[in-house]
């Protein structure tokens, strides 16, 4: 039995190697050298699950893991914001993965809607999640739990790097 639990800080590793198991299956066609050759610093800084992101989401309360027999098989991480798209108080889901073996048997939706559920409870109005424009089983199932999905794609300019 799956059961849908607040993310613990005992889930770090666990969820820290699911979730860089999903971005590399979702980055790894799209880029122009072999995952790698990806250097470990900027592995180490991918993903809510990374050092500097996980003490947040676990903070932020309004992330959680999916286990079956104590054993993570999937994950959501997403927190609360002031204001986005002239929206205030929206739920910002930064990342959602299942494991492979335990996809397409409702676990997502499951973490999607504890999500919605609780940042309702909250006062949020909303809740955003970014899709990958081809990633069309992320976009029925964000359907399925009632989300607007249009064809829209965000910019992100890395201010790091900006002069």
């Amino acid at each position: 039995m799956i059961e849908i639990e607040p993310l613990k800080e005992e889930d770090r590793g666990p969820v820290r190697a699911l979730e860089l198991f999903c971005i590399r299956e979702t980055l790894e066609p799209s880029l122009t050298k072999k995952w790698s050759d990806l250097s470990q610093d900027l592995i180490d800084q991918l993903g809510a699950s990374s050092k500097s992101s996980f003490e947040h989401y676990l903070r932020a309360g309004l992330s959680y893991v999916a286990k079956e027999n104590s054993i993570v098989v999937g994950f959501i991480f997403a927190q609360i914001l002031p204001h986005i798209l002239s929206v205030p108080k929206i739920v910002w889901i930064e990342n959602l993965g299942v494991h492979p073996e335990y996809r397409r048997k409702g676990i997502a939706y499951r973490l999607l809607r504890t999500v919605a559920i609780e940042g309702k409870k909250r006062g949020a109005k909303a809740v955003h999640s970014t899709i990958m424009p081809d990633n069309i089983k992320s976009i029925m199932l964000h359907k399925k739990v009632g989300f607007f999905v249009d064809s829209r794609k965000i910019a992100l300019l890395d201010l790091d790097r900006f002069e």
